[in-house]
């Protein structure tokens, strides 16, 4: 009953925040180290709790290995959004392919660990891997960007 309402909880918080990126992805940004920091920090977390949460459905060797590609994948589709420095600021024009598909596998994820059996979950957690690695590959990428262009904006 507990990781029922956990898991329609997080579903419902996940869907508002992911919501309230969206929104923003329309105009430029201003980049910070800290909020990339945050992704970095935040997607394996979510991960680390589901997998303690819902310790009974394994995902095997497959979910480290999505992870890598999700890595990978991320890493260059860091590349898509465009850094720009206005005022000694950096500012991005984000793409949020990686948010997307963070938020449709975590949502499945949920979903599943609500109402399905552990065969089900493990394969929502699976997802969750390749997810969580192209959420860290993104923001890995745009850190690495943004402190190359503040180096020049301080150098300058």
């Amino acid at each position: 009953m507990i990781g029922r309402g956990f898991g329609l909880l997080s579903i419902v918080l996940i869907g508002l925040a992911l919501w309230g990126l969206i929104r923003q992805v329309r105009k430029p940004q201003s980049l910070r180290p800290s909020g990339n920091l945050i992704g970095i920090v935040m997607a394996p977390t979510m991960l680390l709790v589901n997998l303690i949460v819902l310790r009974q459905a394994a995902p095997g060797l497959l979910g480290p290995s999505l992870l890598v590609l999700g890595l990978g994948f991320g890493a260059a589709w860091g590349q898509v959004a465009k850094l720009k420095t206005q005022e000694g600021r950096v500012l991005a024009e984000r793409s949020i392919l990686h948010l997307v598909f963070w938020g449709i596998s975590y949502a499945a994820t949920q979903i599943l660990a609500t109402f399905a059996d552990a065969a089900w979950v493990a394969g929502g957690l699976i997802a969750m891997f390749f997810a969580t690695g192209t959420s860290l590959g993104t923001n890995a990428n745009l850190l690495v960007r943004q402190l190359r262009l503040r180096r020049s904006i301080s150098s300058t």
